[in-house]
C-alpha cells in the first residue's frame, strides 16, 4: 500500500515523524482502520483525509498511548507538588494552572493530582488541564478505569484511591477525576489554545523524541507562549539534549529535566541544562484538522515512550495496556524463543508477570533483562522494588546506586 501521501499529512497536521515509532506502524494502524469499516484501501485513504472523526481514530490507532501511574518516579510528581505549594505561599490567592500535554489515557495529570491532594494543598488553589491529540484515548481518561498494568512505579496509590470495579479494572475515584479538565487539542497547530491564559507548569514529557523538526519548532512556539513568565515546563532529560541552545534554562535537580526561561542569561550548549526555543515558528505552518474543544470530559496521548525494538514489542505493550495480560504474555514468551530477545523484551515481561502477581517470574525476567543490559533504568527500578519488598536491602541500595550513577550518566 502506498501510504507516502498520508504520511506527509500526518508529519504536516500533527507533527508526528513516523519513523520514530517503527516502520510498518502507519501500516497496521491503516490496515486496522480498515478492517474497522470495511472499505477498501482506496475509499479509506480518500475518506480519512475529509473526515476529521475518521482522522481522530487513525491517530489513535498510531499513537499507543504508553503510559502509567506516577511514570518517571514518585520523586519527581512530589517534587512538583512541593513547588507547586512553595509558589502559593509566595502568592496569596492564586490559582496555579498546570498544562499536562499530550496526557493520553490521564495517568500524568491524575498523578499529579493525587500528589498535590498528598501534599494537602485544597483543590480550589490549582487547576490540571490534560490535552490530547486522541479523542479515544480522552474518553478513557474520563472513565478513569486502568488495569493493574497501569500501576507499575514505586508508589502505587490504589489502596486510597481507587476501587475494584466489576469488570476488574481499577477506578479512580470521582473526587480526583472531576479535579482534572480534558479536552481535544494539536499542541502543533498554532492556534493551540489560543484562548487560554497562561500556565505556571507545563508538562510536556516524551513527545519531542517522536517529532519531525517543524513539530519541534511549532510546539515549541506554542509552550513559549502559553507558559508564565515566571512558570516551569517540564521535559524529559533525553528531550531537552535533542534541542538547540536557548532562553530556557534548567531549574532544580537536573534529571528532572525542569526549565525556566533564561531571563538574559547566557546560553549553555543543551547538556548544560539549557533548552531552545524559538521566538516563532520557521517555515510553513499548515493548518491543522479542525478539533471540537471537550471541556470535562477527555485526557493524554502519550506518544510512544520509546522506539519499539520491534512491532512484537509495540503489539505486546497495547495487549497489556488493554489489560488483556494473559495474550500480552504469551506473545512476549513467543516473541523472546523465535526471535534474538533483548533487554526491552525480559523487562516487559517482567512487568507483564507483575501485573499478574507472579513475583518470581517477574524477578527472574528483570535478571534477565539485567543481564543483557546493566544500565536498563525500567528494569533497574523494577527489581529495586522487589528487592525490598523481600528484604534485600543490600541488593536494593547495590542497585539504586547504579540507577543513580545512570542518570547522572545521562546529563552529564
Amino acid at each position: 500500500m502506498n501510504l507516502t501521501a498520508l504520511e506527509q499529512q500526518i508529519r504536516e497536521r500533527i507533527g508526528l515523524d513516523v519513523a520514530s515509532i517503527g516502520a510498518s506502524a502507519l501500516d497496521r494502524a491503516v490496515q486496522r482502520r480498515i478492517l474497522a469499516l470495511g472499505l477498501t484501501e482506496g475509499d479509506y485513504l480518500r475518506f480519512v483525509e475529509r473526515d476529521a472523526t475518521e482522522w481522530s481514530s487513525l491517530v489513535g490507532e498510531l499513537v499507543v498511548p504508553e503510559s502509567w501511574f506516577f511514570r518517571g518516579g514518585v520523586d519527581f510528581f512530589q517534587y512538583l507538588a512541593r513547588w507547586v505549594r512553595n509558589r502559593l505561599n509566595e502568592s496569596k490567592g492564586t490559582v496555579i494552572r498546570v498544562l499536562s500535554v499530550p496526557c493520553s489515557t490521564g495517568e500524568e495529570p491524575y498523578s499529579l493530582a493525587l500528589a498535590l491532594d498528598q501534599e494537602g494543598i485544597p483543590a480550589s488553589r490549582w487547576q490540571i488541564d490534560g490535552v490530547d491529540l486522541a479523542r479515544e484515548h480522552l474518553l478513557r481518561a474520563v472513565e478513569g478505569r486502568y488495569s493493574s498494568f497501569s500501576f507499575r512505579e514505586a508508589l502505587d496509590p490504589r489502596p486510597k484511591s481507587f476501587h475494584l470495579a466489576d469488570d476488574g479494572r481499577w477506578e479512580l475515584h470521582p473526587q480526583y477525576r472531576e479535579r482534572v479538565r480534558f479536552r481535544t487539542g494539536n499542541l502543533v497547530d498554532p492556534g493551540f489554545l489560543v484562548a487560554e491564559p497562561p500556565y505556571n507548569l507545563i508538562l510536556c514529557r516524551n513527545l519531542f523524541i517522536y517529532l519531525t523538526s517543524d513539530g519541534r519548532t511549532r510546539a515549541l512556539a506554542n509552550i513559549e507562549r502559553l507558559l508564565a513568565p515566571d512558570g516551569r515546563l517540564c521535559l524529559t532529560a533525553s528531550e531537552a539534549d535533542r534541542l538547540a541552545g536557548g532562553p530556557f534554562v534548567s531549574d532544580g535537580p537536573v534529571s528532572l529535566a525542569l526549565f525556566q526561561r533564561s531571563r538574559g542569561e547566557k546560553t549553555l550548549a543543551p547538556r548544560s541544562g539549557v533548552l531552545g526555543l524559538p521566538r516563532k515558528p520557521s517555515g510553513s505552518q499548515p493548518r491543522a484538522a479542525s478539533r471540537s474543544g471537550v471541556t470535562r470530559s477527555y485526557t493524554h496521548v502519550s506518544l510512544p515512550h520509546a522506539a519499539p525494538v520491534c512491532d512484537s514489542i509495540g503489539e505486546t505493550r497495547r495487549l497489556a495496556d488493554a489489560g488483556n495480560l494473559d495474550a500480552a504474555r504469551t506473545l512476549c514468551l513467543k516473541t523472546i524463543a523465535s526471535e534474538t530477545p533483548t533487554a526491552n523484551h525480559f523487562s516487559l515481561l517482567g512487568i507483564i508477570h507483575l501485573a499478574t502477581g507472579a513475583t518470581d517470574d517477574a524477578t527472574e525476567a528483570f535478571r534477565k533483562a539485567l543481564y543483557l543490559e546493566p544500565g536498563h533504568a525500567e528494569a533497574l527500578t523494577h527489581m529495586i522494588v522487589l528487592c525490598e519488598q523481600r528484604g534485600d536491602g543490600d541488593q536494593a541500595a547495590g542497585l539504586r546506586r547504579r540507577l543513580s550513577r545512570l542518570k547522572l550518566g545521562a546529563v552529564s
